[in-house]
């Protein structure tokens, strides 16, 4: 079988438009991992939304900030997700925020030891701090303000702020 001139011209353009097209996929999913969280959950969080109390999370355009009884802490290095559960089928009004602290995994990745969940039970306002797969692989030990808003584990937005 004989491939003419023109049919390896062709191959070879698609072989270029699928390289092309591969690396474009390569570079978005780079900068997908950027992700911030968006304004409608910036405003100060506390145990039921009584900013009096402590622990307290901060979260603005600057990050996630923690104010504890132990010390404050910020900004916390963190990665977004908006399908953390669910993958790309969730369309929900939860958003992810994983901790990074503590090093690195035995794959390479960051530890994230405390996932905060904005819009907790798909209820605006309402945020979690919960410990990733508590009792498996390697414990990481956390700090007093992270260790602290993990404890308490439930915020509400401020009252004065409440949307």
């Amino acid at each position: 079988m004989r491939v003419s001139h023109s049919d390896q011209i062709t191959s070879i353009w698609l072989m270029r438009l699928a390289a092309a097209i591969f690396g474009g996929v390569i570079f978005s999913v780079a900068f997908a991992a950027d992700l911030e969280l968006p304004p409608d959950v910036y405003g100060n969080y506390s145990p039921g939304g009584d900013c009096a109390k402590q622990p307290r999370i901060i979260v603005n355009k600057a990050g996630v900030h923690l104010d504890t009884a132990v010390g404050k802490r910020g900004p916390l290095p963190v990665m977004v997700s908006y399908t953390f559960v669910g993958g790309a089928r969730y369309s929900g009004i939860q958003i992810w925020a994983l901790v990074k602290h503590g090093g690195r995994n035995r794959w390479g990745d960051d530890n994230t030891p405390v996932i905060l969940t904005f819009n907790a039970d798909e209820k605006r306002g309402a945020l979690t701090a919960e410990l990733e797969n508590p009792g498996k692989e390697r414990p990481v030990t956390l700090d007093g303000p992270l260790a602290s808003v993990a404890q308490a584990g439930r915020f509400r937005l401020c009252s004065t702020q409440a949307k």
